[in-house]
């Protein structure tokens, strides 16, 4: 028998692992939590400058904002409806188009 032959006869005795998918799921839920944690921890900076930005506007453009609410309401109004929807519509094609 040569080494080869005895090498490949003692790889094909061993059988190959057995996965554990209990233990596969746990680390992909541990990795996506992790990544979900730097994701929130990443957009921490742009809201501090989005609340700087909105706070030097507000002293601005306050006046001008409100003595123009009544004529702007339906217009956000329609705004918020047409985000609302989108939002919907897009949740919906991606719950239902997962199969």
């Amino acid at each position: 028998m040569t080494p080869e032959s005895k090498l490949e006869s003692l790889f094909a005795a061993e059988a190959p692992p057995a996965r554990d998918y209990a233990f596969e799921a746990e680390v992909a839920r541990r990795v996506a939590l992790r990544r979900a944690w730097l994701t929130a921890a990443a957009t921490a900076p742009w809201a501090i400058v989005g609340t700087v930005l909105l706070w030097a506007l507000v002293r601005s453009l306050g006046p001008a904002l409100e003595a123009n609410a009544a004529a702007l309401a339906p217009t956000a109004m329609a705004v918020v409806v047409a985000a609302a929807g989108a939002a919907a519509a897009l949740w919906l094609s991606r719950r239902f188009s997962a199969g």
